[in-house]
């Protein structure tokens, strides 16, 4: 007889469970050798509405060095390279987004049925087709804006 165990997670937990892969994008370096890193800051909204719990993710065009964040409820976002510091290394970079959301559709015999749903235009979540793009200079950038359009 086989017995099932039901765990019935939360918008965060699922939130954290599909970002933790992100965490390899960010600079692994460690100590106090770490590379300077600037403020990169910033909102991003879709079709002009605040994006919350949106991943921003920079991948370096050259170097080793990525930033993630994640926006708040009013799309603000602060990059971070490192877990030891805030910001982000200066330089180039290519910019994707991915925002899942998850639906709950009930229960069947027990278990939660959840649906995942792209929250973002699917050009947006490669660096490759979001044809986004940006230079994070030496003193920083405080004031980045994203305006993601669904057409």
């Amino acid at each position: 007889m086989k017995e099932w165990i039901v765990i019935k997670y939360s918008n965060s937990l699922w939130l954290i469970l599909l970002l933790l892969p992100l965490s390899l994008l960010v600079g692994c370096k460690r100590g106090p050798d770490l590379p300077k890193t600037v403020p990169a800051e910033g909102i991003v909204t879709l079709d002009g509405k605040p994006l919350d719990q949106c991943a921003i993710m920079f991948i370096a065009d050259t170097g080793t060095y990525n930033a993630t964040a994640v926006s708040d409820a009013n799309g603000k976002f602060a990059m971070k390279a490192f877990e030891e510091k805030a910001g982000a290394v200066p330089g180039s970079y290519k910019v994707e987004f991915n925002k899942t959301i998850v639906e709950n559709k009930g229960e069947k015999k027990g278990e939660s049925i959840v649906n995942l749903v792209q929250g973002v235009p699917k050009k947006y979540l490669s660096m490759s087709t979001s044809g986004i793009a940006i230079t994070i200079s030496e003193s920083g950038n405080k004031e980045i804006k994203f305006e993601l359009k669904t057409k």
